[in-house]
């Protein structure tokens, strides 16, 4: 799995309430059950199934994925249950089914499969599936490669506010796929994605600050997104967090103590200013 899809999988990635009376899981993968009792209780997601709730199967297909609830792991048996959902035209489950064939669960790895759910979900105004969409283009999985094809169904996720989106945006502006090389753009779209608490977008723009890219250089102010970036990153994001404490360390070492009392100064504000994720919720579409 490419490292752009792996990220779009971790933004689907959420842990359950102990309380709840489920374990919180080490790795996440696929759309987590709703919160509501009645979809985390099995005698009521009995009575749920009773009356075809599309909800109710795709969390029993969860449980099954992960193997909780008192159930073995089996993903052939949480396709069966997600694409039971699908059939009623809700989002997550199709999510959930093209997981299972872009990571090989069940199945063997298919990124053509994956795509023809990932589009279903997308087409219905799904962000998360527009961003899979996107990535499959961008990578040229299941479908000949293509950085135009890819930018266009990031902006569509963009429009519905994801901020994933506008990462993906920034980073393809950054590089010039898909569109003309601009770290202004960049770096615009980085902040948009910032705003709404995202860890890689705040650290993105620290790396331009940091390198000059686009905008002045200024090392407090880089320090000061890659120290605000290191609040948010998760235990998921080993990979993005471990360079960005790279960054981190690297810029810090170039401020004097001045300097770095209003870089410390300067986190503070920008950790008031932008949110933090949720945490406890997956990351939902229009049938959320």
């Amino acid at each position: 799995m490419s490292l752009k899809l792996k990220m779009i999988v971790l933004s689907a990635a959420a842990c359950l309430w102990s309380a709840q009376g489920f374990a919180a899981p080490q790795e996440e993968t696929f759309t987590i059950p709703e919160e509501g009792a009645e979809y985390l209780d099995g005698k009521k997601l009995s009575k749920l199934m009773d009356r075809s709730d599309p909800k109710a199967a795709t969390n029993i297909g969860w449980l099954y994925a992960r193997g909780q609830g008192g159930v073995q792991q089996d993903f052939k048996e949480a396709m069966l249950w997600w694409k039971h959902a699908a059939r009623s035209g809700y989002t997550p489950a199709m999510n959930n089914v093209g997981l299972l064939y872009a990571n090989g669960h069940g199945v063997s790895r298919d990124y053509e499969e994956a795509f023809k759910w990932w589009m279903r979900a997308a087409e219905r105004g799904n962000a998360w599936a527009m961003n899979a969409v996107g990535d499959l283009y961008e990578n040229g999985h299941g479908v000949p490669q293509s950085y135009e094809n890819a930018l266009a169904w990031y902006q569509e996720a963009a429009r519905e506010g994801d901020a994933l989106a506008h990462w993906n945006i920034g980073n393809l502006s950054e590089q010039g796929q898909g569109t003309a090389v601009s770290y202004e753009e960049a770096m615009r779209w980085y902040q948009i994605g910032a705003a709404r608490g995202h860890a890689l977008s705040m650290h993105s723009v620290g790396r331009l600050v940091h390198r000059g890219l686009g905008t002045k250089a200024d090392p407090v102010e880089a320090y000061a997104w890659y120290a605000v970036a290191a609040l948010r990153f998760t235990e998921e994001d080993t990979e993005e967090a471990a360079e960005n404490s790279r960054l981190l360390q690297e810029v810090a070492g170039l401020l004097n103590d001045e300097q770095r009392t209003r870089g410390d100064a300067r986190t503070a504000e920008l950790d008031r200013k932008f949110a933090r994720p949720e945490k406890g919720r997956a990351a939902q579409g229009s049938d959320a």
